[in-house]
């Protein structure tokens, strides 16, 4: 059976393990100021005084439970209220403009102005937020897999070809470099079903019995029915080769969406490849219509007349718990953090939990982002992280220590990665993030909806979920069609 193990990567190797760059200055700062007053002070008192100081800093500003020090806890609800203060925690939109007015977290977005040349008939997103670099992002939409019993050898074997799928655009020569997978699950609507069915029953006498009994049978599973829409956005870097190879195409931006559709073809060719049935990239309406039904479920996903870039935005407000969507639809955002997937052989159905087996319904996203590494770079990183590995370990040896099995799970985990990238091996690296959504109408019924998802991630080998609490805005936008969430080293 063909598995992978995405967990092990359980604490961080550097010096302080799970401490970030941010947090690692500020306890070299609580570590100087020790010092500092230790020796200027001097005497008993100094070194009272030092030593208080470095224990209450490190105390609060150490990741003790492994996910966030009190310091980050306070400066996330300080700076909720002042972003509440400067009023980017609500947004209201302009529907009669025809300027985009974007919400705040969307930062620096705008669709191509392609009028006019050959590409008129493609949307392609051009972002360009300070920090990062700039990249252009199209949608295409897929059926999933093809419906029917299948045995799990073809389960299996389509599940490699996607991995092969992967490997190809992650290849050198390949411009897409970023891939974001979306799953969104949305209660079925069975009011077409119910006029599909009307207009052939028959209207003779001695049946009433019959299409009453059906319609039971249709509220009954009205619950537990849902229906599957897929995404897959590509993320383009504007970085120089590909300002290099898209001049053979055009100029500007021309050049830009000539190099953007050949290497959608390619995509399109290596979907069909790998399973994934009816690749089509999406419009401007399209693409638009979907980012609307994802901030407002009551829009139907394929309702599409006149919805535009400047008029698909809706209006919100952010809380503490939740966001709330013109004043009726609740999100709750959750990231799948590094360690939260348990270090065990997952199988091609490992998330099928999530995605297929929460009762009642529950309308949710589940959104992963993948960058690319090239073999390389990838290969270069695990011989590092075997190196560190196997010296911690082998250090803890000579001093005869007991562990608690952690400098044996990252081992086994970089010899892993280090195995699967031997050259001739046809592998490449990526570097991933998921975060989930979930909505509900109410803040009973969504408080419900999670702690269902939060069980159902539980049966998928996921130890835990973090909510963005506070930051339910701006985290709702790595689960969009937007290939954002996750940071991407320059």
């Amino acid at each position: 059976m063909r598995t992978s193990i995405l967990g092990g990567e359980v604490v961080g190797r550097g010096l302080l393990g799970k401490v970030d760059g941010r947090t690692g200055v500020a306890l070299g700062m609580v570590g100087l100021l020790a010092g500092w007053l230790w020796l200027g002070i001097g005497g008993v008192a100094g070194t009272i005084v030092g030593i208080s100081v470095l224990l209450v800093g490190v105390t609060v500003l150490y990741p003790w439970n492994g996910q966030r020090s009190v310091a980050a806890g306070w400066v996330r609800r300080w700076r909720f209220l002042v972003r509440r203060r400067r009023g980017v925690t609500a947004f209201t939109a302009e529907p009669g403009s025809e300027q985009a007015v974007l919400p705040p977290p969307l930062g620096r977005v705008a669709p191509l102005d392609l009028a006019g040349t050959p590409h008129e008939d493609m949307f392609i997103l051009r972002h360009s937020n300070p920090g990062e670099t700039p990249y252009l992002s199209v949608v295409m939409e897929v059926d999933g897999q093809p419906q029917g019993l299948r045995t799990v050898a073809e389960f299996e074997s389509a599940s490699a070809r996607y991995g092969v799928m992967l490997s190809q655009l992650a290849r050198d020569g390949s411009f897409l470099r970023g891939l974001q997978q979306i799953n969104r699950i949305l209660p079925h609507d069975p009011a077409r079903h119910r006029a599909f069915v009307a207009a052939r029953v028959s209207e003779r006498p001695g049946i009433e019995a019959l299409v009453k009994s059906y319609e039971d049978l249709i509220d009954l599973t009205a619950h537990t029915a849902e229906q599957h829409r897929n995404y897959l956005v590509a993320r383009f870097p504007l970085n120089g080769e590909f300002a290099a190879a898209a001049r053979r195409h055009g100029q500007g931006e021309t050049g830009w969406a000539g190099l953007v559709r050949e290497e959608l073809a390619r995509l399109a060719d290596l979907v069909s490849r790998a399973d994934l049935v009816r690749p089509r990239v999406l419009g401007e309406q399209r693409t638009c219509a979907v980012l609307r039904s994802m901030q407002d479920p009551a829009f139907p996903v394929d309702q599409h007349e006149g919805i535009r870039w400047h008029n698909c935005w809706q209006d919100y407000r952010s809380d503490r718990g939740h966001m709330t969507v013109n004043d009726r639809w609740l999100h709750r955002v959750a990231v799948v953090p590094r360690d939260g997937i348990g270090a065990v052989p997952l199988g091609p159905h490992w998330l099928a939990p999530l995605l297929v087996e929460v009762n009642p319904a529950v309308i949710r996203t589940l959104s992963v982002r993948m960058e690319f590494v090239p073999a390389r770079i990838a290969r270069a990183r695990a011989v590092r992280d075997v190196t560190v590995d196997g010296a911690s370990r082998h250090n803890a040896a000579e001093k005869g220590q007991v562990g608690d099995g952690t400098d044996d799970l990252l081992l086994s985990a970089s010899r892993r990665r280090l195995d699967d990238l031997s050259p001739g091996s046809g592998h490449h690296g990526v570097d991933w993030s998921m975060a989930l959504s979930v909505t509900a109408a109410d803040e009973g019924e969504l408080a419900r909806a999670s702690t269902r998802v939060g069980n159902a991630a539980a049966n998928c080998a996921i130890g835990r979920l973090e909510w963005q609490d506070t930051w339910h805005d701006a985290a709702a936008i790595t689960t969009y069609p937007l290939a954002r969430g996750m940071a991407v080293p320059k």
